[in-house]
């Protein structure tokens, strides 16, 4: 009997632990994650214009997570009628001109909702510049969102993340005097 119990509780015990990472393992849902995360970014420059939700616009397909886009409402709600608020170019790939060309996209999973997606971006014009930034993003309500872009290389453009600069902008904005004047 005694050898019965044990064996029971050998079996119970082995049915509690993890199966071993491999391909079908633990590794799977980080694949996974990198993958439609790569496949979120590589969506914002496919051809055409600017993305629906590129602008920050609550009425369109929202790019941004909520933490942005609170930020970048507010920007909008400081820029007074006829001024170029925060995105002076289009934010997707920073540019006013040009046809925006996506070399490369490698994601990189930061957590089970959160990856990193490093985009080296050319043009298709001659001679145009090349970016090299990364995409920090999280998942909300099961979709890819754009948490903040932090550049390596923007041509001669050097800038601090995008986040940075849009907190700076709106403490900017609220200055006395901010618009006068210009």
């Amino acid at each position: 009997m005694r050898h019965v119990l044990i064996a029971a509780a050998v079996l119970a015990l082995a049915a509690c632990t993890p199966a071993p990472a491999g391909p079908e393992g633990a590794d799977a849902p980080a694949a996974a994650t990198t993958a439609t995360a790569e496949a979120f970014v590589r969506s914002l420059y496919e051809e055409g214009d600017t993305p629906p939700g590129a602008s920050g616009r609550v009425e369109e397909r929202p790019i941004w997570s909520a933490r942005t886009q609170a930020l970048i409402a507010e920007s909008d709600r400081l820029t007074p009628e006829g001024y170029v608020g925060f995105f002076e170019a289009d934010p997707i790939c920073d540019c006013q001109d040009g046809t925006p060309v996506l070399q490369s996209a490698t994601a990189t999973s930061t957590g089970p909702d959160r990856a990193d997606v490093a985009v080296v971006q050319g043009f298709a014009e001659a001679g145009g510049p090349v970016h090299r930034k990364t995409w920090n993003l999280v998942r909300e309500d099961g979709q890819w969102r754009v948490d903040d872009q932090h550049y390596e290389s923007m041509g001669e453009f050097p800038q601090e993340p995008m986040l940075q600069r849009l907190t700076v902008w709106i403490a900017g904005a609220k200055a006395p005097g901010a618009w006068k004047g210009d």
